[in-house]
């Protein structure tokens, strides 16, 4: 039999050690990114802009939709950065959990309550989104594709059309899912579409709205907030057009700086790539099925 504890000697000092402080929301998105086992978040294209069809060029997708709700826009870049981890968990997480993932103290950063959370997974089920589902007093959130057709979600393979771009791990560490406005959101979202392969784009911000669904001011708010943050470098340079009545005309482009860049998200990705190749040498050394890498 076990001697009852003497409380007494709980109080003198060195015998146990004090209570653990509550984890905050550093931490939480610290060792729930280390969960995911990746250092981006794979976001299809088709979230920004869907693809030429039925002879007319690129349209609008869901960014107009998620306009309305800012904070659904950063809470399904929430789920699909910890999805990875999530769908192998047995249990919901509680909202009090996800509101300290996406909490920040900085002064003007977007808030959350158990109602702005409650709130936004309605507007990405109502976007077909998400898929909700009461598990006792929790409630399961799974995430469906990104062009809201309601399809089942799975993880883009980058062949095929089913193209993406990475969402660096910083994007959260950096509290810019807190700190960036709606415009500030969009515009990097849209140029981090555009700049998957080359570092420079147009962002001709007269097309915004036919292009991505965003108004001219939002994209010109956009890019400011960028470049004030120092995550955007700009530039004007002529450019060719014969539709012009010069033959050529005034193009804004923009290049993404660090952790946004190119070349930054490049090596990301070649980096993962080689993890999942060392990690499938292992597999059929061991006479498992290796995972294949990502384009």
């Amino acid at each position: 039999m076990v001697a009852p504890i003497d409380n007494a000697l709980t109080s003198e000092a060195g015998l146990f050690p004090e209570d653990a402080p509550a984890a905050n929301s550093r931490d939480t998105r610290e060792v729930y990114l280390q969960r995911a086992t990746s250092s981006y978040a794979k976001v299809r294209h088709v979230l920004i802009q869907r693809p030429p069809s039925g002879g007319k060029g690129s349209q609008p997708s869901m960014l107009p939709h998620l306009k309305r709700n800012h904070r659904a826009a950063v809470l399904y870049l929430a789920l699909l950065a910890n999805w990875p981890w999530l769908r192998r968990q047995a249990a919901p997480l509680p909202a009090a959990t996800w509101i300290r993932f996406l909490g920040s103290e900085q002064r003007g950063s977007l808030t959350w309550t158990p109602q702005a959370l409650s709130h936004a997974w309605g507007v990405l089920e109502e976007l077909k989104l998400v898929e909700r589902q009461r598990k006792g007093r929790l409630v399961n959130v799974r995430p469906l594709k990104e062009d809201g057709s309601g399809g089942d979600y799975a993880s883009p393979t980058g062949k095929g059309g089913d193209s993406y771009f990475a969402l660096p791990k910083r994007f959260w560490l950096d509290e810019h899912h807190a700190t960036l406005s709606w415009p500030g959101l969009a515009v990097l979202l849209i140029l981090l579409k555009e700049t998957n392969q080359y570092p420079v784009t147009e962002l001709a911000i007269d097309r915004a709205q036919a292009y991505y669904g965003i108004s001219r001011t939002t994209a010109e708010s956009g890019l400011s907030e960028l470049r004030a943050r120092g995550l955007l470098l700009s530039s004007e340079r002529r450019v060719a057009d014969v539709d012009h009545p010069e033959g050529r005309r005034l193009a804004s482009l923009h290049r993404l700086s660090s952790p946004y860049s190119t070349e930054e998200r490049r090596e990301l990705r070649d980096a993962a790539n080689r993890s999942v190749a060392l990690k499938g040498k292992e597999a059929l050394a061991n006479g498992e099925e290796p995972d294949e890498p990502s384009p």
